[in-house]
Parts: C-alpha cells; sequence; structure tokens
C-alpha cells in the first residue's frame, strides 16, 4: 500500500478530528436538551467537551500517524495546547476585525479557519511533532 504525504494525512486527522468534533457535540447537546438543560448551557457544554475531544483525537492522530513522532509527549501536549488555544484566538479575533467586510460572518470563518489551517501545519511540523 502507497504511503499518504504528511499534508494528506494531515489533513485526513484535521477531517476525522471535525468529525468527531460535530458528532459529539450532536449527542451531547441533545441529550442534555432532552435532560433539561437549557439551549444555551446545552450548546456551551456541548461545544466546550467536543472541542477537548476533538482536539485530544487530533492530537494524538497527529503525533502518531502523521508525524509519526517519537518525540517527548510532555512537550507536544503543552505546545499544542498552546497552539489550540492561538487558533481559537486568532479565529476569533480575525473573525471579528474582519466583520466590516459585506460577507456574511460564516464565510469569514471559512476564510481565517482556512489560512489557520496551513499556518498549524507548518507549525506542526516544525515546533510541535
Amino acid at each position: 500500500m502507497k504511503k499518504l504525504p504528511l499534508f494528506a494525512k494531515f489533513t485526513v486527522s484535521s477531517l476525522v478530528s471535525a468529525g468527531v468534533d460535530f458528532l459529539f457535540f450532536f449527542l451531547v447537546q441533545k441529550t442534555l436538551e432532552n435532560s433539561g438543560h437549557s439551549m444555551t448551557n446545552s450548546i456551551i457544554a456541548a461545544t466546550v467537551s467536543a472541542r477537548f475531544l476533538s482536539t485530544a483525537v487530533n492530537f494524538l492522530i497527529n503525533k502518531f500517524w502523521s508525524f509519526e513522532s517519537q518525540q517527548n509527549g510532555t512537550r507536544q501536549v503543552i505546545l499544542f495546547t498552546f497552539l489550540f488555544l492561538g487558533k481559537m484566538g486568532a479565529s476569533a479575533a480575525l473573525v471579528s476585525f474582519l466583520a466590516f467586510l459585506p460577507v456574511p460572518a460564516v464565510t469569514l470563518k471559512i476564510i481565517v479557519d482556512t489560512l489557520l489551517f496551513f499556518v498549524s501545519f507548518i507549525i506542526q511540523k516544525h515546533f510541535i511533532f
């Protein structure tokens, strides 16, 4: 079987993580809503828990499959956490900053997050794994 190029593996990892994020969000949000929690509380809890789970999945797939890293896992977890927080902050800040443009916010988010995807690949390749 032909080995996938690094960037293709990174892309697959991101897609799997996005799938985990959406699926877990859906399951948690519906479970909480059906058990009597408010819509707002169920959305917040589902968003946070799904994002943490999908980030852990993304880290593990990238470490062991995408980048096939044998380096210190503790250092990598710390750096990956900073990257995760930085990407989240950069996404919110850039989408908010660009909100003056006559473009729907979701379109801005897609553009910004796509750019951050490439930045994340470079940072993970050169500094984390």
